[in-house]
């Protein structure tokens, strides 16, 4: 997959015409993200005469310049890059939203137009976009719709319900932020899941005997609730069973800074420095200070017990 960070398409043989575009910021690439993906690669194949598909999107949620609160997110933009590549779209532009938030939709809409000359547009049934007038956003489905007439035809993914839920990037960080682990991975259609560099902590889960992996949350992703939960690890291709502790460590450490600790079952590698992603399954019970550190290695040792079941 080709990435652009402009809108302009340069056209030669290699890239040819640009045939379908989806619009979208696609946050966590959810199971209807995918279908609207789906839709937009099969749409660009459909003649069969060698057609491209590309994705529209920003760098940082649209959102999150208006209110913080909107610029949390479920993956990282290089997740979410590698995700949309693994549709099967041949291009990507993503821009910066600074450049582009007082657009107004009809020119928004116009340099889509004289950039690409798409025959389809594909969006999500929610999507909008360009500057709100009167207090009201315009680029929205009705619009798109209404606008065919500059050249394009308009498809409109609807909205998929799953166990009567929305599927949706804000429904998903309600689950996680609720510790509803299980319900947001039926949403995203895999395990919700991070990644970063094992960094050294203060030792203390190995002088109590458990050695773990050691990473730091990102701040602007999506935090499920202080617990302990069972999960995977990923490290160099291979999977491992893990004990996930999110949290502050009451029990041993008076600092109370978060950390992710992974304590990795069949595994004894030092791999400080080196990148691993740690897969969420389900929570296992919520963070508490054990009166001693043996009521603690008791609990864990219970922890393992039970995941190694799984």
């Amino acid at each position: 997959m080709e990435i652009f960070d402009t809108l302009k398409h340069p056209l030669s043989p290699e890239n040819g015409k640009i045939a379908s575009i989806a619009l979208g910021f696609f946050d966590g690439v959810h199971i209807a993200h995918k279908k609207i993906l789906e839709t937009t690669v099969n749409l660009a194949k459909g003649d069969g005469r060698g057609k491209k598909s590309a994705v529209i999107t920003f760098q940082k949620a649209p959102g999150g310049y208006f209110n913080p609160n909107k610029g949390i997110n479920i993956q990282t933009l290089e997740d979410r890059i590698k995700m949309i590549e693994a549709a099967g779209i041949d291009m990507a532009y993503i821009l910066d939203f600074e450049e582009y938030k007082n657009i107004e939709a009809i020119e928004y809409l116009r340099l889509l137009i004289q950039n690409f000359a798409p025959e389809y547009i594909i969006t999500g049934f929610n999507h909008t976009f360009g500057k709100k007038e009167e207090g009201k956003i315009q680029g929205d489905s009705a619009f798109l719709r209404s606008s065919q007439s500059l050249g394009y035809t308009y498809v409109e993914i609807e909205k998929m319900r799953l166990n009567n839920t929305l599927v949706s990037s804000t429904n998903i960080k309600k689950f996680i932020e609720l510790g509803y682990i299980k319900e947001a991975n039926a949403l995203l259609g895999y395990d919700f899941n991070i990644e970063d560099e094992v960094i050294k902590g203060m030792g203390l889960a190995r002088q109590i005997g458990f050695n773990t992996a050691n990473i730091k949350w990102r701040e602007n992703i999506v935090k499920p609730p202080y617990g302990v939960y069972f999960g995977i690890v990923e490290y160099k291709g291979s999977q491992y069973k893990a004990l996930i502790n999110w949290g502050v460590k009451p029990t041993i450490d008076n600092n109370l800074q978060s950390i992710l600790e992974a304590h990795i079952l069949d595994f004894n590698k030092e791999i400080y420095g080196e990148k691993i992603r740690v897969f969420f399954k389900k929570p296992l019970r919520e963070e508490k200070k054990f009166n001693n550190i043996q009521e603690l290695k008791n609990a864990i040792i219970n922890d393992i017990k039970s995941i190694s079941q799984e």
